[in-house]
């Protein structure tokens, strides 16, 4: 099978198995939304932000760094190589992780912050499930820069499967945020168990030693930029509502804003994660002129995935708030609007594929740099506008902060290849998304089910033209798709205008 098609495939299943992954992650999370109230929510999602935090503390980097290196590794005793930097690596996340776990729960003893006034039993149970969560990442990600994306696809299915019906049958009985945390500490211990068995080979395997020096290198450097990423997302936000407000609602509203603009985005774009990176750390080492094209398809390519599902909610907000998480969370409305406009804003300059590209040319630098001064606003912002407009504040210094961090990563970008800003290409299909958007607005006025159905056929036609019309695909971005499959690159040809020019 050649590269392209081999990636292909494993973007398949990655997007297939991720996708059917984060339905059943966000279905449990609307139960739990539903069941315990926007002010129990706001309580539960702080946990939750705890152990996030918590955990991107203890990973180092780790699993960039994988995605990274084994890529590059020379296809001669691969497998024994892969087992050993795994044995390592799974040692030092352990290591981390006891070293965070007692400087937590010292915190705990030793200072009154407003969040840590939970019980010690609760508590504790999200040390230990963060600790197991931890070390099921590694497995995924060393599966993934193998593009053996399939497993990953079967085990995670099944681990989110099992606990969306236990989180139903809690429903049934008693809904507590003890019981969540101590059922999510099940299946992560399950999680952990299923990649031992059917992964084995990349632990157990014969190890040939490799040196691990320019790994944690990379990683330590690229753990600042994990940090800074939990600032600049929800948890980040969510710990700044929970301990500079009084009331735990405005965290639980802000949490299921974000819960579906983000469920927008990784719908579209989930298969995507690790898999585009394993192929920038290939392509940077093989063909830099491949990879800057690449580079240009791949901002194209998520921005067709995801400007016009951020247009179609910007006008039908409220009607899926109400259908998913009921009309007591319709104070979400405009926080799910301002997420969106930032979202759709930051766009213009790219995303993840910025950082990607400089990683895997050896800017690990200025990502961290970009990322700190990003994080910085975002903190700034946080801290002066969440008293004034509550969860609003979090919207804006979060938006403000992601758009800093990709504009001055895509201008890294364009410093160190022949990219471009796409903004003809970002303006028209922004413009057309967000008309078309408008207009179904006008078109339905009523609701329910139904009519956002009606509401999505209407759009999703007028979008279908106006991309045939201005036709925003290059040349070469059907090329890809041909070198894949010739039908795709039939199917995509309608949309592909004649000449390329990538400064649209």
């Amino acid at each position: 099978m050649s590269k392209a098609k081999a990636t292909f495939h494993s973007i398949l299943w990655n997007h297939a198995g991720k996708i059917v992954e984060y339905i059943l992650m966000y279905a449990a999370s609307i139960l739990i939304a539903r069941g315990l109230g926007a002010a129990e929510n706001g309580t539960f999602v702080g946990l939750f932000s705890l152990s996030q935090l918590l955990l991107v503390l203890c990973s180092l980097g780790l699993e960039t760094s994988l995605n990274k290196f084994i890529p590059q590794f020379a296809h001669e005793h691969k497998d024994s190589k892969i087992a050993f930097t795994l044995r390592r690596i799974l040692l030092l996340r352990v290591t981390a992780c006891f070293a965070v776990a007692i400087l937590f729960y010292s915190a705990i003893v030793l200072f009154a912050v407003p969040f840590l006034g939970q019980s010690r039993k609760i508590l504790l149970l999200v040390l230990l499930f963060t600790g197991i969560r931890s070390i099921y990442p590694l497995y995924a990600m060393v599966l993934t820069a193998q593009l053996r994306t399939a497993l990953t696809t079967r085990i995670s299915v099944v681990i989110r499967t099992i606990e969306l019906f236990a989180i139903i049958v809690l429903m049934q009985f008693s809904l507590t945020i003890e019981n969540i945390i101590q059922l999510f500490l099940a299946t992560s211990l399950l999680h952990v168990l299923a990649y031992v068995v059917f992964s084995r080979i990349n632990v157990f395997a014969q190890a040939e030693p490799v040196d691990m020096k320019p790994m944690i290198q990379f990683g330590s450097i690229y753990w600042i930029n994990t940090i800074v990423d939990f600032v600049l997302g929800r948890q980040g936000d969510i710990l700044f509502l929970i301990n500079l407000l009084p009331d735990p609602t405005q965290a639980g509203l802000y949490d299921v804003a974000y819960s579906l603009a983000q469920m927008t985005s990784m719908g579209a774009t989930i298969g995507l994660a690790g898999v585009t990176f394993a192929t920038f750390a290939r392509l940077a080492v093989s063909n830099r002129e491949t990879m800057d094209r690449f580079y240009g398809f791949s901002i194209r390519l998520i921005s067709l995935l995801t400007i016009p599902l951020y247009a179609f909610l910007l006008f039908n907000t409220e009607d899926v708030l109400a259908l998913l998480y009921s009309p007591k969370y319709l104070g979400a409305v405009n926080l799910v609007q301002g997420i969106l406009v930032f979202r759709i804003v930051s766009r213009l300059f790219g995303g993840p594929e910025n950082a990607e590209y400089l990683l895997s040319t050896g800017h690990a630098g200025k990502i961290v740099g970009f990322g700190v001064a990003a994080a910085s606003i975002n903190i700034t912002l946080n801290i002066l506008l969440v008293p004034i407009l509550g969860a609003m504040g979090s919207v804006v210094a979060g938006g403000l902060g992601i758009l800093a961090v990709n504009v001055m990563a895509a201008f890294g970008v364009y410093r160190h290849s022949s990219n471009r800003i796409q903004i003809g290409f970002w303006a028209k299909l922004t413009v057309v998304s967000v008309a078309a958007s408008f207009v179904t607005m006008l078109v339905i006025v009523s609701t329910g089910i139904l009519s956002l159905v009606v509401a999505g056929t209407i759009y999703a036609t007028m979008l279908g033209i106006a991309l045939y019309g201005i036709k925003p695909l290059a040349p070469s971005d059907t090329e890809w798709f041909s070198r894949i499959d010739h039908r795709l690159g039939l199917l995509l040809s309608p949309f592909t205008r004649m000449k390329m020019n990538l400064a649209q």
